[in-house]
């Protein structure tokens, strides 16, 4: 009789986008047994499958974790391939670089004996997620569906959201972007934007079950008083506004922010909470009468869905600086830039693309709808003409 037992391999799976880590053991073992000296009674096994080659032992492994098998069996017979290391990878490979066994799976343990014309494996597993907790997890085929779990997410304060992601360009990434898009789409319900963190299984590939987890500033009760305060602000706000054209609401919207909020200069960039809890927000601008760049531009945000008026919150510099502003459509069907942090009603408030850039504003023109309408100002606020010192021969 000899016997060889295997190294126990440990592995920890953590994918972070903050910086913070959820690292949690992974170990798999085995051993061997060359004689017949009997084996798990096939009665012990809760599932019994056969295997040929390495293939066929691999989605028995993969079936046995997707079943939520505690005890199972693969017996094998005339087996095509390297036995013993084809069954140390398929067990590694099964339980850490697949979503069900990265994210379920604790600990494998696994024992391979030999009856008389075949050899069985013997499999036990232990499980840190069950079947019916996989089954809950919600599919996400693109970023249009990560948005829309993320927009629910959000509304519902939830702490924590599961997904299995399966396209491989839904990353962290994607989650970061759904995420903010939620929040600057929905200024005027979500109140606040989450911190969150990542964990993968596994960290790379195809498909990828993501854990979110999501942690807001304020407790609940706390956000929905300061939204009941928001939106008596707001009903106060529209009758001073008016009925007439979106143009002249929001130039009376400009007058208004010039008389009721300051731009609080104590706000930097390394007074992070405070500029994304306070300074950025509706709520800080409308409420509380203090705000940056970022909460006027969610304060125009809110009023404008209120009235009607299409409006998307633009994040891009200013003279080389954070800043951020809106898009409107105005009554002649065309988008406009306007920024009312920096209102000035005796000039060009709102502008097109190539008046935006001239007046040094930068932005990711990919990211956001062009305003490419015409100029309702005259020519000192366009971009001069460049003339070309070399024109072609006999233009």
């Amino acid at each position: 009789m000899s016997k060889r037992r295997l190294a126990a391999a440990a592995m920890a799976l953590a994918v972070v986008l903050t910086g913070c880590s959820a690292a949690f053991d992974r170990e798999w073992s085995s051993s061997r047994q060359h004689e017949d000296l009997g084996s798990q009674d096939p009665a012990d096994a809760e599932m019994t499958l056969e295997a040929g080659d390495y293939g066929s032992f691999y989605e028995a492994v993969r079936t046995f974790i997707a079943s939520g098998v505690e005890r199972g069996a693969v017996r094998m017979a005339s087996y095509s391939g390297d036995m013993d290391a084809d069954i140390a990878q398929a067990v590694f490979t099964a339980s850490n670089e697949t979503p069900e066994g990265a994210y379920c799976v604790y600990y494998i343990n696994y024992n391979i004996t030999r009856l008389v014309s075949v050899y069985e494996v013997s499999i036990s597993i232990i499980y840190r997620h069950s079947p019916e907790e996989l089954g809950t997890i919600v599919r996400c085929q693109s970023q249009g569906d990560m948005e829309a779990m993320m927009l629910s997410a959000l509304r519902g304060r939830m702490d924590s959201v599961t997904v299995w992601a399966r396209d491989e360009e839904l990353d962290e990434t994607g989650i970061r972007d759904a995420i903010e898009k939620a929040y600057y789409e929905n200024p005027g319900e979500i109140l606040y934007i989450p911190s969150y963190s990542v964990s993968s299984y596994p960290q790379e590939g195809s498909e990828r079950i993501m854990e979110i987890a999501l942690s807001y500033p304020y407790a609940t009760s706390t956000v929905e008083a300061r939204a009941r305060q928001l939106d008596r602000r707001v009903e106060e706000i529209l009758p001073e506004l008016g009925q007439g054209p979106a143009s002249d609401r929001l130039t009376k919207m400009g007058g208004l922010f010039t008389r009721s909020i300051t731009f609080d200069e104590s706000v930097n960039s390394s007074d992070v909470d405070a500029r994304r809890y306070n300074a950025m927000t509706a709520y800080g601008a409308l409420v509380q009468g203090s705000a940056v760049a970022e909460g006027y531009a969610m304060a125009v945000k809110v009023l404008c869905d209120r009235m009607g008026v299409e409006c998307v919150v633009v994040r891009g510099r200013y003279n080389n600086m954070d800043h951020a502003w809106d898009i409107v459509r105005l009554e002649n069907g065309q988008l406009y830039h306007v920024d009312l942090c920096a209102f000035d009603p005796a000039g060009a408030v709102f502008k097109t693309d190539r008046q935006q850039l001239y007046a040094n504003y930068w932005w990711d023109s990919g990211a956001y709808p062009a305003c490419a309408g015409q100029s309702l100002y005259g020519p000192e606020y366009d971009p001069p003409v460049v003339v070309d010192p070399n024109p072609p021969v006999g233009s």
